[in-house]
């Protein structure tokens, strides 16, 4: 183990922590998926759409303690226990559990594990720029892992349920040890669950009154809300637009849209530069243009340089938003404590625009239709942006000029 630590920087070990653990947390899903579909369950759409919910509900409810609990303890131990949490999640899969209870059981492990996993980001950097390249490297590693975890998946979890689960558990385990490269900083002890959970509504409100943090809240979350449903959408809509009906299929053509974020890492600190953050909001607009385009297609190709793109639009919007997130996080509640309010916000909005989803679903509205819907959402979500964007440009120069 020193000998990897002589080798790996401290950021450098959070990445691949993360790349593992992200690969088996997407691995995992097509597991998940391929098991409700053998089961012969009548809508197995739906029932993964329940499923999916019950997974984001995790991140809602605990929001108030994981926050705490990260800036509390050393945000290793955090990524520790995440990690523990997932793999058991998924071992009880080996005894018959069934499989929502297993994923929901994961899902405690990712709420844990979020926190740490960008929290450790602001305490490693010492400034915008550097906190930038830092969320374009965990960010562009992690969407790799989103898409090779995608491929693998629905290779895996395509005929058989053992070795998935095996793949998935050892991945985890191996992102388990990686933790104990990174070096364990401490945290603060004083804080108390109770007091914080209270707390929490207030970190909330503090946030939102910030410009430049409402403006990552409402725009990072409306990316994920947007993220999940294609993800469920694209199951259903693939069958029906392009005749793909086998689970591997489908994973390596919705892997295609973690290409492009994984392509936008690259040129997002050149696009959008520190204390320029705000230029993000232009390129989603060009990914809720995609988004709606993506959703009137019938030819393969066609559908396949539109998910890049969404994915491309995507990642250039949302890598500068949790930049300015944790940026004013860190010096007014606290990082860990700001990926919490994050994640609390960011998956409230995701749960709400499933609900939306599979209610226009139960409506009997065709899946296009149900598509263009939501991309008319996250439109509306971009226009509220719109709104925001001149005070978001004033104090971003006036934290330049303080800088300089």
């Amino acid at each position: 183990m020193a000998s990897f630590r002589r080798i790996l920087s401290t950021l450098n070990a959070v990445v691949l922590t993360q790349f593992l653990s992200a690969f088996a947390d997407n691995l995992n899903f097509f597991l998940i998926v391929g098991m409700v579909k053998r089961q012969g369950v009548a809508n197995p759409d739906i029932t993964v759409d329940y499923i999916q919910i019950g997974f984001l509900c995790a991140y809602i409810v605990l929001a108030p303690i994981v926050g705490a609990f990260a800036d509390k303890n050393a945000k290793s131990s955090v990524l520790l226990l995440g990690n523990i949490l997932k793999a058991i999640g998924i071992a009880m899969l080996l005894f018959g559990l069934p499989p929502a209870l297993c994923y929901i059981f994961v899902g405690i492990g990712a709420v844990v594990y979020s926190p740490g996993k960008y929290g450790i980001l602001s305490e490693l950097t010492s400034s915008e720029d550097e906190l930038l390249r830092a969320n374009a490297k965990v960010e562009g590693s992690t969407i790799l892992a989103i898409l090779l975890g995608t491929v693998a998946g629905g290779f895996l979890a395509q005929n058989s349920d053992l070795p998935a689960i095996l793949t998935c558990l050892g991945v985890y385990l191996l992102s388990l040890l990686m933790t104990f490269i990174i070096p364990a900083r401490k945290g603060n002890p004083s804080l108390r669950y109770g007091t914080e959970s209270v707390q929490f509504l207030k970190d909330c409100a503090m946030l939102f009154r910030s410009p430049r943090s409402r403006f990552s809240l409402v725009g990072t979350g409306s990316f994920w809300l947007t993220a999940a449903v294609l993800r469920i959408a694209l199951i259903a809509w693939l069958p029906i637009n392009l005749g793909i009906q086998d689970t591997d299929q489908q994973s390596m053509i919705i892997g295609v849209t973690a290409i492009g974020v994984v392509t936008s890492a690259f040129v997002t600190p050149r696009w959008v530069p520190a204390g320029k953050l705000y230029r993000a909001f232009y390129f989603g607009l060009l990914m809720v243009a995609t988004v709606l385009a993506a959703s009137m297609t019938y030819v393969l190709w066609a559908t396949l340089v539109l998910l890049f793109f969404i994915g491309f639009f995507g990642g250039i919007f949302v890598i500068p938003l949790n930049t300015m997130l944790q940026e004013e996080g860190k010096s007014t509640i606290g990082s860990g404590k700001t990926i919490a309010v994050q994640n609390f916000v960011e998956n409230t909005l995701t749960v709400t625009g499933l609900f939306i989803y599979l209610t226009l679903s139960q409506m009997n509205i065709s899946v296009n239709g149900s598509v263009i819907g939501m991309g008319l959402i996250l439109l509306l979500f971009m226009l509220f942006l719109a709104t925001m964007l001149s005070k978001v440009r004033a104090q971003s120069a006036e934290k330049l000029d303080e800088r300089e």
